[in-house]
């Protein structure tokens, strides 16, 4: 079995987190959602209207991976950032909440290597045959998930379900009481604040006399992320070396990417998956530094490694 270890001093200088970097990873994300909505209002085509959504579902995917990195307290040097941040411009623009995600996304790094894991279930049953996996993706690209995924936060949000990231839902107990019970609890988890982002962004688009644009963002919400979401979950932890061994060396993976992967499915380097596991504390920034040190170490499995997301797909299907 692979081993690896890191001196003190070599921790230390991975675990440097940065205020401006942290801002500058923010501020590419805002970019794109900006730039999509700009395109399509400067010059209205069936083509930029494409291209919004994919530079939307870009954003999307990136707020996702900054508030996975705030919710690690890894996006900024100041605490403060890091919960202000994550929560205000990663995830309640689409519909999450980072302190119910924190919660859930630490039980899978503290559990991972285990039959416990939370986000086991999400890959134990992989390889799949290939009409399993098209099944799964239909479900993306119909919009199925993504129907589903809203109807489920609203009652994460409400505390009528448990948040986990699954696709299955939990009664969550003991359970709010009455109307009013389950309106302090959606207010209480920025419900209303999620919601006001959608009035906002429609708003917004409204005034300058094109409110039906939004329909772009819902497009890249319900169809394109999800699709990237378990395209992703593929690609970190199925069919790895061991999927039940708490060595992060074997229980996760690292994946090369070209620029379009990166954008669309793993932004913020999120394709150092491996790397992350191994050393969570650090800023999405530094993994490309740990993944040089691992390689050239020559502990990282094969099967553990991948040259691009497509070569992943190929390895989650049986042939």
């Amino acid at each position: 079995m692979s081993t690896y270890s890191l001196s003190p001093a070599r921790r230390a200088e991975l675990n440097q987190k940065s205020n401006w970097r942290g801002s500058l990873e923010v501020a590419k994300d805002w970019a794109l959602i900006i730039s999509a909505f700009a395109i399509s209002l400067a010059w209205p085509h069936p083509l930029t209207y494409f291209f919004s959504v994919f530079l939307l579902s870009c954003g999307m995917t990136g707020f996702s991976i900054l508030q996975h990195e705030a919710s690690h307290r890894s996006l900024f040097a100041t605490p403060a950032l890091n919960e202000w941040v994550g929560e205000y411009l990663a995830a309640l623009p689409i519909l999450q909440s980072m302190p119910c995600y924190r919660t859930y996304h630490m039980t899978h790094h503290r559990l991972a290597g285990t039959a416990e894991d939370p986000d086991l279930i999400m890959t134990e049953r992989y390889p799949v045959s290939p009409s399993s996996l098209r099944r799964k993706l239909w479900r993306d690209l119909s919009g199925q998930s993504g129907i589903k995924s809203i109807i489920a936060l609203m009652g994460m949000y409400a505390g009528y379900w448990k948040y986990q990231l699954t696709g299955q839902t939990e009664r969550l107990m003991p359970a709010p009481v009455g109307f009013t019970g389950y309106a302090r609890h959606f207010i209480k988890n920025n419900g209303h604040i999620a919601i006001l982002f959608q009035v906002a962004i429609w708003g917004a688009l409204y005034a300058l006399g094109n409110g039906w644009l939004y329909g772009l963002w819902v497009i890249a919400f319900i169809i394109v992320l999800p699709t990237c979401q378990r395209i992703r979950q593929i690609a970190d932890h199925a069919v790895v070396a061991d999927p039940l061994s708490k060595n992060p060396l074997m229980h996760a993976r690292t994946t090369s990417a070209n620029w379009f992967e990166k954008m669309l499915f793993a932004p913020h380097y999120e394709h150092y998956h491996l790397e992350h596991h191994l050393m969570p504390t650090a800023a999405c920034w530094q993994l490309p530094k740990l993944h040089a040190e691992l390689k050239a170490a020559g502990v990282i499995p094969e099967q553990n490694q991948a040259s691009s997301l497509l070569s992943v797909l190929r390895r989650a299907t049986t042939h």
